[in-house]
């Protein structure tokens, strides 16, 4: 499988501190998927306490990162 990170997807895991090896472990063995609008994808997986979400576009063998951010967690 070919992982491709968008500009934007590298200026947030950039920014958020997040590893581009945590984020290619999550497009590659998801613990959750879910569909989103159009041909998107929600990869989730956990990571200790955090859960890291990667939204993904795929196309045959390509699968693309757009973004990636580490979901808040629930209070109650």
């Amino acid at each position: 499988m070919n992982i491709e990170f968008s500009d934007h997807a590298k200026k947030q895991i950039k920014e958020r501190k997040i590893q581009k090896s945590r984020v290619a472990s999550v497009v590659e063995k998801p613990a959750r998927k879910v569909k989103s609008f159009g041909n998107r994808m929600l990869l989730q997986k956990r990571f200790g306490s955090k859960i890291l979400e990667v939204v993904t576009v795929r196309e045959k063998s390509q699968v693309t990162v757009i973004t990636a951010y580490y979901l808040e967690e629930d209070e109650n």
